[in-house]
């Protein structure tokens, strides 16, 4: 049982590193989780700009279109 548990021991200094406390997570631990995070912030971000940008055009065209439209309608001959 003591050489399971000496070999075990050995395993996760192997592991975790011998420079590292065992439970406490190192730096490099960290990165994945912060690159993610602020990859999931950025394109959330931008796709929100995108799909406003969109939906604003959407409605000037719209906007425009009933503007030509009333137009026209008040001056059907072209001259006033």
């Amino acid at each position: 049982m003591e050489l399971l548990t000496q070999l075990f021991e050995a395993l996760h200094w192997t592991v975790v590193g011998a420079h590292q406390q065992p439970g406490k997570p190192s730096t490099m631990d960290w990165v994945p989780i912060v690159f993610i995070t602020f990859k999931v912030l950025v394109f959330g971000t931008c796709m929100f700009y995108a799909i406003k940008w969109h939906h604003d055009q959407g409605t000037k065209a719209k906007e425009e279109a009933s503007r030509s439209l009333t137009s026209a309608e008040r001056t059907p001959d072209g001259s006033k």
